[in-house]
């Protein structure tokens, strides 16, 4: 499993150093009032990527905690039912 994980490595490695070579062209960027001059075309995409990333990971985040506040919320409702099934099986059957 570690000599897959060393080649995929290596082969993901090689396409990001291909990928920097033939992206190295400076570049400017103008967001929301700054102005960067001269920047490498790659770290703008590599940026943009990661940002891309972690706002997706926020969102997952915030997902996840709702997520598991319904999760408790049912086992909670799970639990209450449970203990009445219980009471109604201890009561006895009387016929009039």
């Amino acid at each position: 499993m570690t000599v897959i994980r060393i080649v995929l490595t290596v082969f993901v490695l090689a396409l990001l150093g291909i990928f920097v070579l033939y992206n190295s062209q400076l570049v400017n960027v103008a967001y929301l009032g700054i102005n960067l001059k001269n920047v490498p075309l790659w770290l703008v995409v590599f940026i943009s990527v990661f940002l891309g990333i972690l706002i997706g990971w926020f969102f997952m985040f915030i997902d996840e905690l709702s997520i598991k506040r319904q999760l408790k919320q049912k086992e909670k409702e799970i639990k209450s039912l449970k203990e009445e099934i219980a009471q109604l099986r201890q009561l006895t059957i009387t016929k009039e």
